[in-house]
């Protein structure tokens, strides 16, 4: 790898900088690296966003994606920009949580022979941070770097501040013929009630459910009010505070290449429950999930039902895995899911 150029570019301009597009395609990435989503939440920050390619030649090395944060918007926070289980650094060939894939760019010797250790993502960092030295100068105190995996952590980690353990990630690894072989390795309760489920609202004349592309009728705005209702309701703890999205935000993520929509609906046409998963050659990533409360009318078990159809579909469709998020990890692990650890790590800026 020869000496990296960093390009930034208006995360609120209408079209991408050469390169993601096609970094996104090809590598390929999540669907939520998509320009639209960097575009909607630089637009809903009112510009307080830092977009960047990482150029290696002719070659795209990276792409990184920050929020400013803090007094004066000092701090980058480095951040996927559509999903909070994704780092916001993205290499070609980069490894997705807790699935073993080829060529992670994570660990190892520095392939341009310099001596150094930490590989390609080191190179990106370390040209990411000198090129936010010299174009924001000492208005960038620190660059906090988010979904930090196991694999990138003695990079990012390396003689710098401070280290903070995030909450895990639920991954489910695909080992499984079929279907049926996933759930006879569930526990037997609830093996017995993920098919309960399903039978029991496939046999409900009042409940239509749709699994597929996102269709043109849907709903953008009630999605956005109910899973902004859903994580309210879901949230125990009051540090740290829970994100809020923008309305505009799952409007652009429904409207992503590759998402896919499950909802259900009452027979008045009422949202029930809806959730967006955000397809991936290899691992789809769960999204967003909003859900009426039972007492006010939703169904009862939707949730773990949900995941019966979502499951279902990437084990049938031969995919190595399944993202689904963090939170109700007790939860998820009855349905298989492992638990990834993940960190977020503190680097000092100015002064460097």
């Amino acid at each position: 790898m020869g000496e990296l150029d960093v390009q930034f570019a208006d995360p609120t301009a209408i079209d991408p900088p050469a390169g993601w597009a096609e970094l996104v395609r090809d590598a390929p990435l999540h669907p939520v690296w998509d320009w639209s989503l960097v575009r909607t939440m630089a637009a809903a920050r009112d510009g307080a966003a830092v977009a960047a390619v990482v150029r290696d030649g002719d070659r795209v090395a990276g792409l990184v994606h920050a929020r400013l944060i803090g007094p004066g918007r000092s701090v980058a926070d480095v951040e996927c920009p559509g999903s909070m289980s994704l780092p916001g650094v993205a290499l070609p060939g980069m490894p997705l949580p807790g699935v073993a894939l080829p060529g992670d760019p994570a660990t190892g010797p520095d392939p341009a022979g310099t001596g150094r250790h930490g590989g390609p993502l080191a190179a990106v960092v370390e040209a990411f941070e000198a090129a936010l030295r010299r174009e924001r100068g000492r208005r960038i105190r620190a660059v906090s770097y988010r979904q930090v995996y196991a694999g990138a952590l003695p990079v990012l980690a390396r003689g710098i501040g401070l280290v903070r353990r995030g909450d895990d990630v639920a991954v489910l690894r695909n080992r499984f013929a079929d279907y049926e072989q996933y759930l006879a390795a569930l526990p037997g309760k609830r093996r017995r009630d993920q098919g309960r489920l399903v039978r029991q609202t496939d046999s409900d004349p009042g409940v239509t459910v749709h699994f597929g592309q996102v269709p043109e009728d849907f709903d953008a705005a009630a999605f956005h009010a109910l899973a902004e209702r859903t994580g309210e309701r879901n949230q125990r703890r009051r540090w740290p505070p829970r994100r809020r999205w923008p309305p505009q935000f799952h409007a652009a993520q429904a409207a992503l290449p590759g998402a896919r929509l499950l909802r259900y609906a009452d027979a008045d046409g009422r949202l029930l429950a809806a959730t967006i998963t955000f397809d991936h050659p290899s691992v789809p990533l769960a999204g967003p999930w909003a859900a009426v409360d039972p007492h006010e009318g939703g169904r009862a078990g939707v949730w773990y039902e949900h995941f019966a159809r979502s499951l279902r579909w990437a084990i049938e469709s031969g995919r190595a895995g399944y993202i689904a998020g963090k939170g109700l990890m007790a939860q998820k692990a009855e349905l298989g899911f492992e638990a990834v650890p993940q960190w977020t790590v503190l680097r000092r800026l100015a002064g460097r």
